[in-house]
């Protein structure tokens, strides 16, 4: 298959494309901090990733150095341990399609539908994720089609949903003047109200987010799929991309067809931004933003080592260096870690 050329320079290259991005970064979660205990066990959560967000996964000891007050510790006088964490974080992703009156009457449906499935049984197939399933058009509120759950049936349920007849003529749909439009077999305002669709969805993320405080690890993607441009006006491009800069969310977009707005797009797809062509390329798109959904949840570690330190306050500097066809890349996570009470006799 033809690989997808993105819109940019791909953000989420993947757990193993290092070798695309400038650099690694290693972080703490929110709420997360170094600790100590008897007789002398130091223990950080960390997150591995790019600089531009990707993360990493498979990081193994060999690829670690550590040091405390920048000396290098002997592996053979700190042991250590190095566990994924990935059964304790949740990553609360959104696929959110455009179905305005452009999907449904330019035949780009049956296209979209058969990716979004594809995607769902992707990312449901890996523990730790929770999905939900809107669709927007030029109506002011995103319609839900399954909330946020990790049951792959129910989502696939809500998508096969669009599927159902609504309507013959726009006389069918009077229910709703906001959706008074007979395009195809739905219901729908046959504008598109891209942006505000960005804001709604994100907010959408936050609180499934806060729902989920319970969880230790958590993270949250956004999947905006659309064949144009923002039409309602409702909301400004510049509004919307300054709410995804702000916001935690990976955001990821697939543009479908000449008609999309490309460069804003590419924008707003700060984790990954595709332009498909056709069919084929979409599937594509939609199978490598499954990679770096799943991905998510991979990139948290837990580091335990045995310190040789016995009083006192000291720095410890862990080093992830792993070589790639570019050089050597290095990310780096320093803490503070205070040793009083340390004795020897440390199991990990």
């Amino acid at each position: 298959m033809k690989r997808l050329l993105p819109l940019l320079a791909l953000a989420a290259c993947g757990p193993a494309a290092v070798s695309e991005v400038p650099c690694l970064a290693l972080g703490v979660p929110e709420g997360q901090a170094l600790s100590t205990s008897a007789p002398s066990k130091v223990s950080v959560l960390f997150t591995a990733q790019t600089c531009n967000g990707a993360p990493l996964t498979n990081v193994s000891t060999d690829q670690l150095t550590l040091e405390e007050d920048n000396h290098p510790l002997s592996a053979f006088e700190s042991h250590r341990v190095l566990t994924p964490r990935a059964e304790a974080s949740q990553v609360n992703s959104l696929l959110l399609l455009d179905l305005s009156g452009s999907i449904l009457e330019s035949g780009a449906f049956d296209a979209m539908a058969n990716a979004a499935s594809a995607y769902i049984d992707a990312v449901t197939a890996e523990g730790g994720q929770r999905m939900a399933l809107a669709t927007f058009d030029g109506r002011a509120d995103p319609q839900v089609l399954t909330p946020f759950t990790a049951d792959r049936v129910a989502l696939q349920a809500g998508l096969a949903s669009l599927r159902q007849r609504q309507c013959n003529t726009n006389r069918d749909c009077p229910r709703d003047v906001n959706a008074g439009t007979c395009a195809g077999w739905r219901c729908v305002d046959e504008s598109t109200d891209l942006n505000g669709a960005v804001l709604s969805g994100l907010a959408m993320l936050d609180e499934a987010n806060a729902r989920a405080s319970g969880v230790p690890y958590r993270d949250s993607a956004l999947v905006l799929f659309t064949d144009g441009a923002d039409q309602a006006g409702r909301v400004s491009s510049g509004k919307a991309l300054q709410a995804v800069r702000g916001n935690a969310a990976h955001v990821f977009t697939v543009a479908f067809g000449p008609e999309a707005d490309q460069q804003t797009l590419g924008l707003l797809g700060k984790s990954g931004a595709f332009q498909a062509k056709d069919s084929a390329q979409l599937l594509t798109a939609f199978d490598h933003i499954a990679d770096s959904v799943r991905a998510l949840a991979n990139r948290y570690y837990q580091l335990e080592y045995c310190s040789p330190k016995r009083g006192g306050t000291h720095t410890l500097t862990v080093r992830l260096k792993i070589p790639t066809p570019l050089g050597a890349q290095e990310g780096t996570l320093t803490r503070a870690f205070d040793a009083t009470g340390f004795t020897s006799g440390c199991e990990l």
